[in-house]
């Protein structure tokens, strides 16, 4: 396994540790766990293009981690009352209608995951916003994290979309020509 793929491997794992830690109320080793997991978000894309170490398993990989690490912390963080309802829903289904749309067009077409920067920007607003709140103890923007963070989630969401719907109208185009 290499640097990158082990990077994302260990943001899975250290996610059983942070829903742990919210529920032990242990927030500050709750905050430095999931810092960690951020910084190996930041690193294992970091090191796959450093040392051309970019794989097939990875590039699966890393979104799944990303995916489990901010899902798990905002059903977590949503069951202990910090993070609205409205929030989770929103980031769950952008999230459930991005992977549903992959697999769907995964079958049609050979397709590799992609991130687009709005995308990324997204997953960088979600851990931002999760750090925020467990730093900040009284959290006076919270609200506004939680407002761009949702704003950017559903851009990301709706860019995603369209991107699919693409990739459908030219293989419809395609098929059409022969």
């Amino acid at each position: 396994m290499n640097i990158p793929n082990a990077l994302s491997s260990l943001r899975i794992l250290l996610t059983i540790f942070f829903v742990l830690a919210i529920l032990k109320q242990r927030f500050e080793a709750a905050l430095w766990l999931f810092t960690i997991q951020a910084l190996s978000d930041l690193f294992d894309g970091f090191f796959a293009r450093l040392l051309r170490r970019k794989t097939d398993i990875g590039a699966y990989l890393d979104p799944i981690a990303d995916k489990v690490m901010l899902i798990s912390s905002y059903i977590i963080l949503c069951l202990y009352g910090l993070v609205p309802k409205w929030v989770l829903a929103i980031i769950v289904g952008r999230d459930l209608i991005v992977a549903t749309g992959f697999f769907v067009l995964s079958f049609m077409l050979p397709l590799r995951p992609s991130p687009s920067l709005l995308g990324k920007t997204g997953t960088i607003m979600q851990m931002v916003t999760v750090i925020y709140l467990l730093f900040s103890e009284t959290r006076p923007y919270l609200h506004t994290f939680f407002y761009v963070t949702c704003l950017i989630t559903i851009a990301s969401g709706i860019e995603y979309s369209l991107r699919g719907l693409n990739v459908i109208l030219k293989r419809e185009a395609s098929v059409k020509s022969l």
